[in-house]
């Protein structure tokens, strides 16, 4: 099993593919490895991480949401 955390692309970086690359080379080394299963967490409301994660093939699985006592 894979996990993916934490992905980030400088602002001046993105739309250049290098996440959806970056993304790709891990997983294909964790299946180098033995992974047979990926997972991530992302926001809902992060709509470009979220397009690819779906090209790679990801979909939602659950939802989850933060609570606190603070407003």
């Amino acid at each position: 099993m894979v996990g993916l955390y934490d992905i980030f692309t400088a602002p001046a970086a993105r739309g250049g593919g290098l996440a959806r690359a970056l993304c790709a080379r891990l997983l294909q080394m964790a299946r180098d490895e033995g992974a047979r299963t990926a997972y991530l967490q992302v926001d809902a409301a992060n709509g470009a991480a979220r397009k690819v994660y779906a090209r790679l093939g990801f979909q939602d699985a659950y939802s989850y949401h933060y609570r606190s006592r603070e407003a």
